[in-house]
């Protein structure tokens, strides 16, 4: 009976770290705290001598590396490129406006177009603000790729791992 129940968590588990995997690209799943929140379940159902405290931990760090990425990546990605934080600011505000008006691609280009409205109110140069602009979307891109690379990891680890314990 313990077996087929530590079957079928691993099942679950998987399942959900596969969602989570899907989440780290369509925005509207929480992915790499929905992976999280699996391998914590699998550990108090199972013990944590399924996965290992050390491995715990490895994959909470790399959840909140790539969890929190779309938070800091694209205004780091805006800011390498010299955008100011007024544009910082408007690029946030219109990603969170574009949220609600068109979930994924509204997020976008409300963030596109919020740094590039901020940077040409402050510099009135359109060439910078479309630089700033294109550079948002590069860290935003490159936040995506990393949450991926991230969720890949955790799967990777949480199978190998909790087959063979």
């Amino acid at each position: 009976m313990a077996l087929l129940l530590e079957s079928i968590s691993f099942g679950l588990v998987v399942g959900f770290i596969v969602l989570g995997l899907i989440g780290t690209v369509i925005p509207m799943i929480p992915g790499t705290l929905l992976m999280w929140v699996a391998a914590l379940i699998y550990v108090l159902v199972n013990g944590l001598a399924s996965l290992g405290w050390p491995v715990f931990i490895i994959i909470t760090i790399i959840a909140l590396v790539s969890g929190t990425a779309d938070l800091w990546m694209p205004l780091l990605g805006a800011k390498t490129v010299g955008t100011s934080g007024r544009g910082m600011v408007y690029g946030i505000i219109g990603a969170t406006i574009g949220t609600f008006i068109a979930p994924l691609i509204g997020t976008l280009i409300g963030y596109a177009g919020g740094i590039l409205l901020g940077e040409y109110q402050k510099s009135q140069d359109w060439q910078a603000a479309l630089k700033a602009s294109l550079g948002g979307l590069a860290g935003w891109g490159l936040a995506t790729a990393v949450q991926l690379g991230g969720g890949l990891l955790i799967l990777i680890i949480f199978v190998i791992r909790a087959l063979t314990v």
